[in-house]
């Protein structure tokens, strides 16, 4: 009888963690379509983060206030709020202004897979499957196929683009891993991150030249402040987070597998943005790798 209450409530969890998951895919997809729609109006990078985290840590504040750090060390709440919140954000941003939604969907939320398992692998000393390993080494050729792309068009911006969004993947799946570490609870980990990288940007991005926050059509601001305010700088740190707390990082990071997907087809249709073969190609490959290490960790 006890087992079969466990086995229930192991199946419960798993539902809410897929249910989570799915909405992280949701908010990935449009976080990378919404963020280059941004970038098309008078909106710069440092205006863009400062909705994100003056919006986020303004929500997420009062939480701070009750719980303070939740029994973490400075050090260890900093830590957490550079990998979920500005280093993600910020590298994020600038391949988006550099790169097209294709490279975004890629080589931020594609290549979470192989991020994280690069982590796991480094500091879990875990061996992976065979099945694993051959979807990973896809997805390896998928960024390859994104990176010849760059070299094909002779960008260096694009180049610089792609790094960016290389280097947000990585933090976000430290991020990932190292609040599953800290066992923290989801709504104190947004908490920590939102309000802790407000504190850290807002009083920088108030010295930065060039503010065009009151230049932007009212319509445009509304909609950057309701995704990158609310739904990214908080509600996706804690979907995310009790999605990882309940699944696992590594398996979120492979449930991302149609996020390149849904925006191609997103930035063609809202974006004008026609994809090249190459990235085509990329999003083929990186989608493809992502089901088979899915398919080889269940």
């Amino acid at each position: 009888m006890a087992t079969e209450i466990k086995t229930h409530e192991q199946t419960i969890e798993r539902a809410q963690g897929i249910t989570y998951a799915c909405c992280v895919v949701v908010l990935f997809s449009g976080f990378v379509v919404v963020s280059r729609l941004g970038f098309s109006t008078v909106l710069t990078l440092p205006d863009i983060a400062a909705l994100r985290f003056g919006i986020g840590g303004l929500m997420l504040s009062p939480i701070l206030m009750k719980h303070g750090l939740s029994g973490l060390r400075l050090h260890e709440a900093v830590a957490l709020a550079v990998l979920g919140g500005l280093g993600f954000a910020l590298l994020a941003y600038a391949g988006f202004a550099l790169a097209p939604a294709a490279h975004g969907a890629v080589l931020l939320h594609g290549t979470l897979s192989l991020t994280t398992a690069l982590l796991v692998w480094t500091f879990g000393r875990s061996v992976p499957s065979g099945g694993r390993i051959a979807g990973l080494a896809i997805i390896v050729s998928g960024i390859a196929a994104m990176a010849w792309d760059g070299f094909a068009n002779a960008s260096m911006s694009l180049l610089i683009g792609d790094t960016c969004l290389l280097l947000a993947s990585l933090c976000w799946s430290g991020y990932g891993l190292y609040v599953r570490h800290l066992g923290l609870s989801a709504v104190r980990a947004a908490a920590l991150v939102a309000v802790i990288s407000a504190l850290i940007f807002l009083p920088t991005y108030a010295l930065l030249p060039g503010k065009m926050l009151l230049e932007a059509q009212w319509r445009e601001l509304l909609l950057q402040s309701i995704f990158q305010g609310i739904l990214i700088g908080a509600i996706s740190i804690f979907v995310y987070t009790r999605a990882v707390a309940l699944l696992g990082a590594s398996q979120v990071s492979l449930f991302t597998a149609t996020v390149p997907i849904i925006t191609v087809f997103a930035a063609f249709i809202l974006l004008s943005e026609v994809p090249s073969l190459f990235s085509l190609a990329g999003v083929a490959l990186v989608t493809t790798g992502m089901v088979i290490a899915l398919r080889s960790s269940t």
